[in-house]
């Protein structure tokens, strides 16, 4: 049930409970409100909060431990749940495929194809081990999502993630050890199943401990670790590399080392990592106290270990959740591309191995450049979530999108040309890391935001799946495919094409989904006019974060008004 009663309304009867509700709401209601919720953490301490008075030199102080403590522990994790997932990129170019003794008949199984293409079919084996490892990936990833997100809400998250990092390292590291090709697939999906609580965790734990305004810079920066942990995967795979005279394979070594150290980073994460602020051993009890008081001022309340079905019911009651499932799917096909193909579409231009190794660099520089300016834009400039996320003025989709048409349309003979284009495809991480903040920032009542962020995963395998599907092999085996053998030597124009058509679409309902808030935010406004219900904006915010601390959704919290 609720923690918060029915508001009492003229017209309540007949509300439309597809639409957010918009009561004329009195001082009285709420009393109504129920803080006795044992399963909204650290209401306890929110009750205390009025006893507590604090300056802004306090809250810098607090605000500075928190970075110092959760900031580098969510970007690790971030940054190491990367690099596991795309040490098959690496792997891929060191013999993987020999290692694993994979074969031609494996993938083709029809006599007549396998005599047509036997002279392809080297190159072709090469990306279907690819697509196949990186497709299963996903099929794990989407099957473990809301599980492993139930399981982070019911229990302490850092104990939750702690254990699941330290298993995934070593699902990472035992990859070394498989030798055929079912043992690898059966490898990389409990890897998937595993990795499926790292980001979208790590959506939900970051309103824990940051307020509105900080949240924009905090999330992508430890969302840029994806680019970090790139650069790292290029630099320690180009010096094993140069390991010739090991006993054990270079893919293999490369398997073995980011294991190991995700490993050792999950016992870290087991006991240094609190639940929220009302945990951190970090924080004295007054600063605990202030610490939830100031996310409380986020409207969207804490965690709540408690799962509300009626919350499930309105998360796919709320068209938010149909433009972000839909977003991200867009969104994840050319990053499909990105994340998985990248070392083929590179020494596609003509480059070596090692050096392919060394030029996907820049593709990960661009992609934290990107992503950390526009987290602090995003949180310096009031309602620019959504113009950061499609806005040709700055950074986003646009330039995803003029990337993906030069690296279609520039002259084959310019392969430095076409590969600068391709760095900067990585502007694709702006939309989607921002499409998270806005989950955050405008979904209250933890069960409801969990459910949008799980949707949006969804979509995220989807593409994905969609994506390493379609951008293998075309007519070799089964199906309409985009990332043909044949256009190796032109770079792959029907795939680049791909992209830029998610590109498009994502950029589309990104400026959809501003466009609904903004709406809504509008209505709310003029409905109170209607009501004659004037109010100070202190007022309205205070009541919003009281009805929040509620686990009340936004729906159900009439003082409520998007962060744009």
């Amino acid at each position: 049930m609720s923690t918060i009663q029915r508001i009492e309304t003229g017209h309540d009867h007949d509300h439309d409970l597809g639409q957010p509700l918009s009561p004329s709401v009195q001082e009285k209601h709420l009393e109504t409100i129920s803080f006795g919720d044992s399963h909204e953490v650290g209401i306890e301490l929110y009750r205390k909060a009025g006893e507590v008075d604090w300056t802004p030199q306090e809250n810098r102080r607090i605000l500075r431990k928190i970075d110092l403590w959760i900031l580098p522990a969510f970007s690790i994790t971030q940054g190491l749940a990367f690099l596991d997932k795309t040490a098959l990129n690496y792997g891929n170019l060191f013999g993987m495929k020999a290692g694993l003794g994979v074969t031609t008949a494996q993938f083709v199984s029809v006599p007549e194809v396998a005599w047509k293409r036997r002279a392809e079919a080297g190159a072709v084996l090469t990306r279907l081990l690819q697509s196949w490892f990186a497709s299963v990936f996903y099929f794990g990833y989407l099957v473990a999502t809301w599980p492993v997100s139930i399981l982070l809400q019911k229990y302490p998250t850092g104990r939750v993630m702690g254990i699941i990092v330290f298993i995934w390292g070593i699902v990472c590291a035992t990859t070394a050890a498989c030798h055929n090709f079912g043992g690898g697939l059966a490898n990389r999906i409990i890897l998937g199943c595993l990795e499926a609580a790292v980001t979208p965790g790590l959506g939900l734990m970051t309103p824990l401990w940051w307020t509105l305004r900080e949240q924009p810079v905090r999330h992508l920066t430890w969302y840029c670790f994806n680019g970090v942990a790139g650069i790292i995967g290029d630099l320690v795979s180009y010096g094993l590399g140069h390991a010739t005279h090991s006993a054990v394979p270079t893919w293999e070594l490369i398997f073995i080392v980011f294991g190991s150290f995700t490993s050792l980073w999950g016992i870290y994460l087991f006991f240094f990592l609190p639940d929220s602020p009302a945990s951190a051993r970090f924080l004295n009890e007054e600063q605990k106290i202030i610490a939830v008081k100031r996310i409380a001022s986020n409207r969207t309340g804490t965690k709540n270990t408690s799962f509300k079905l009626e919350q499930v019911k309105e998360a796919f009651m709320d068209p938010k959740l149909y433009i972000l499932f839909l977003a991200s799917v867009a969104a994840q096909i050319p990053n499909g591309v990105v994340s998985n193909f990248s070392s083929i579409i590179i020494s596609g231009f003509g480059f070596t191995q090692l050096q392919t190794t060394l030029l996907d660099i820049p593709n990960s520089l661009v992609q934290i450049t990107s992503l950390v300016l526009s987290g602090y834009f995003a949180g310096k400039f009031k309602n620019s979530r959504a113009i950061m996320m499609a806005s040709p003025r700055f950074i986003g989709n646009v330039t995803c999108i003029i990337a993906a048409a030069c690296l279609t349309y520039a002259p084959k003979t310019s392969p430095w040309a076409r590969l600068v284009a391709f760095w900067f495809t990585s502007f694709q991480s702006v939309g989607f890391s921002l499409s998270l903040v806005m989950i955050s920032a405008n979904v209250a009542g933890y069960t409801k935001r969990q459910t949008i962020n799980v949707a949006t995963f969804v979509g995220y395998c989807i593409g994905s799946e969609f994506s390493v599907k379609t951008l293998t092999e075309a007519e070799d085996i089964a199906g309409p495919h985009v990332l043909l053998a044949n256009e190796a030597a032109t770079g792959y124009p029907t795939a680049t094409k791909a992209m830029m058509a998610g590109y498009v679409v994502k950029t589309a309902l990104h400026l959809l989904l501003g466009g609904y808030m903004l709406y809504w935010n509008r209505r709310w406004d003029r409905e109170a006019r209607d009501r004659n219900e004037i109010i100070s904006e202190e007022e309205r915010k205070r009541k919003a974060e009281e009805i929040g601390m509620s686990d009340a959704t936004e729906w159900n919290n009439p003082y409520f008004r998007y962060a744009l």
